[in-house]
């Protein structure tokens, strides 16, 4: 049976049910065993996604698993290979005046030929388990046997029209036994029979991460920390010289500076920057550029903050703005690296537009710029080679709600006491919107989350960035079920939240992609909004390029149509605690990436005494000429 590794992540979890069509039988998924270690993974960074959706699941009975996770308690996998045995190992004879029920620990012990042995007619798989919120799979065959008879002749009484209802009986004395239900010793909360094609089955618990990889052969030397964050901080301001240095060798090169200024005083600055040229020394390393941005303190980054927590802030301040970067700018070096490797290409919406034949091709695209301009998107990049890292990290059973379910982890392939996760990474394509950040400014201090004292200088596009930078509590985004108690990083992230599920659920009627194929990632640190294909299926790659370059404006007027209005108004817009719902905001909970949480279509368009994003009196700081951008 041949599965792609994306099918297999999703439907072939090791102790899933599975239907083996081609015998018209029922197997169970065995733990995987043949896989590949993926050893050139940010552990760390997968450790944290695990963690910050352990809040999501009830684990009453698998706490102890799951808390504290940390990079050295995971190890990650490729599955290579997924057998299956048959499951559950309950038959009966189909014969209405027979119906024995034929039951083993293993398939060999069934009768061989697939006949009864009490008629000789054929027997049949009973296609019913029973999950438990714990995690606990049980066949339907009886737990106990005649008191006088023990299993020696058990028949299936199928008379009731409901599973439910249909008994076991002792063919000797016709006593009842059992039903196919039965009951869980942990938690007293079994589902059942269910049949075996049911979904509430089997959950597979999976995350979606952007997966972009260094290129640099110290690569390894790349320090994950807060001098790292600096240092692409320090490229996101222009600081930093990425027209002969990339962001790897920046970060793991140590600066001359000290070395170099006692040359300038012996030799004048022009002299002794030709011999640093000559010697091919770096003057501003990775310790200027940390000092060149040192003032710059995220919220969850200033002493009164546990370790732990500064930690995990630099990491996501780090991962957002190396993704944006790569995703927007490229790679900085050498393009004969990104032979055989998982980059992005981006290209930006002013290199289409600047393109005359482009623009003969498509003349709606001189209606693209304004549209973007009048909804306070900055720019934009459609982005081939989007690189995803698709991780499965455990699965749930009984209920489709996490907060009901226990989380439970896959038998380890090694057999090792540290937990498996197991991922496959696949190439997809990306549209990258970023948020005019003095709209933002001007958005907040009218609805007076800031004074005008505290607003930078709209002017100063490194202030803007910086302001950013300095006011964005990336580590209160990581549970969607927390609430966001630091104001600023509330209110920015439910706009960009909003404006990204207004495009997302709208994107589908103009590509042809279903909502549920495409997902989300904030980066309110930039601000900016990437909404990516999840699938990887033939048909999926080349609509995200199709939307970009032939159906921008209706999509963003679509957009904001969906922001204005909602068909069970005035009771979504009235909603205290958002206005989002079914019939609007509220799309596929494994597309958001917020699982439905912070949104709120009124800080957009309102019709309240809340002042929108997109409200006429809201201005952006978007250049008139696109070549400035």
């Amino acid at each position: 049976m041949e599965r792609g590794v994306a099918q297999v992540l999703n439907s072939y979890g090791a102790r899933n049910v599975f239907d083996f069509g081609q015998l018209g039988l029922t197997m169970q998924t065995n733990p995987w065993r043949r896989v590949e270690e993926l050893d050139d993974v940010d552990r760390e960074r997968v450790a944290n996604i695990i963690q910050s959706r352990i809040g999501r699941y009830r684990n009453r009975t698998t706490a102890d698993e799951w808390d504290s996770l940390s990079a050295d308690d995971i190890d990650l996998y490729r599955p290579l290979k997924v057998e299956g045995q048959l499951y559950p190992l309950v038959f009966y004879c189909e014969n209405k005046d027979c119906r024995k029920v034929h039951t083993a620990t293993e398939p060999g012990y069934l009768p061989s030929d697939g006949q009864c042995r009490a008629c000789g007619e054929s027997i049949t798989q009973l296609p019913f388990v029973n999950v438990c919120p714990c995690g606990r799979l049980e066949d339907p065959g009886p737990d106990t046997g005649c008191g006088a008879h023990g299993f020696d002749d058990i028949r299936l009484n199928k008379r009731a029209s409901e599973p439910a209802m249909w008994r076991y009986e002792c063919g000797e004395c016709g006593d009842t036994i059992d039903v196919l239900s039965s009951s869980c010793g942990v938690c007293n909360d079994m589902k059942g029979p269910l049949p075996t094609a049911s979904s509430r089955i089997f959950y597979s618990e999976k995350a979606v991460e952007v997966d972009i990889p260094y290129l640099s052969d110290e690569a390894d030397d790349i320090p994950n920390d807060k001098a790292w964050a600096h240092v692409l901080m320090a490229a996101h301001l222009g600081i930093a010289d990425l027209e002969s240095d990339t962001l790897e060798s920046l970060a793991t090169t140590e600066g001359k500076l000290d070395k170099y200024q006692k040359w300038v005083d012996k030799l004048g600055e022009e002299q002794a920057k030709e011999m640093f040229d000559d010697m091919d020394q770096n003057i501003h390393g990775r310790e200027t550029l940390v000092a060149d941005t040192k003032h710059i303190t995220p919220p969850d980054t200033t002493e009164d903050v546990d370790e732990g927590t500064r930690a995990l802030a630099y990491s996501n301040i780090a991962h957002q703005l190396f993704t944006f970067q790569r995703s927007t700018k490229g790679y900085e070096g050498d393009l004969e690296a990104l032979e055989d490797t998982r980059h992005p290409i981006p290209k930006s919406l002013n290199q289409f537009l600047n393109d005359p034949e482009f623009r003969e091709r498509h003349p709606q695209s001189g209606r693209y710029r304004p549209q973007l301009t009048e909804s306070h998107i900055r720019q934009a990049w459609i982005v081939d080679q989007f690189p995803l890292l698709n991780i499965l990290y455990g699965y749930t059973r009984a209920d489709s709600q996490s907060n009901n379910a226990d989380l439970r982890s896959f038998p380890h392939p090694r057999e090792r006491a540290t937990t498996p996760i197991f991922a496959d990474r696949t190439p997809s394509e990306a549209i990258i919107f970023e948020i005019d950040r003095t709209a933002i400014i001007n958005w907040l201090q009218a609805n007076g989350v800031i004074s005008a004292d505290e607003r930078p200088d709209t002017s100063d596009e490194a202030a803007l960035k910086e302001w950013f930078l300095n006011n964005i509590a990336t580590t209160e985004l990581d549970n969607p079920f927390s609430p966001i108690e630091d104001d600023v990083t509330r209110w920015v992230y439910r706009l960009l939240h909003s404006l990204s599920h207004c495009l997302l659920a709208r994107a589908g009627e103009q590509c042809g992609l279903a909502t549920s194929s495409l997902s989300e990632r904030i980066f309110p640190v930039i601000p900016a909004i990437a909404i990516y294909a999840a699938s990887t299926e033939n048909f999926a790659l080349g609509s995200m390029f199709t939307l970009f370059k032939t159906r921008l404006h209706p999509w963003v007027s679509d957009a904001r149509d969906l922001a204005d209005q909602c068909l069970v108004d005035a009771t979504c817009r009235e909603d205290p605690s958002g206005a989002a719902c079914d019939a609007c905001l509220h799309i596929e909970e494994t597309s958001c990436e917020a699982i439905n949480h912070h949104l709120d279509r009124r800080i957009i368009r309102s019709k309240s005494d809340i002042v929108g994003f997109w409200d006429r009196e809201i201005e952006n700081g978007i250049p008139d000429d696109i070549a400035d951008l």
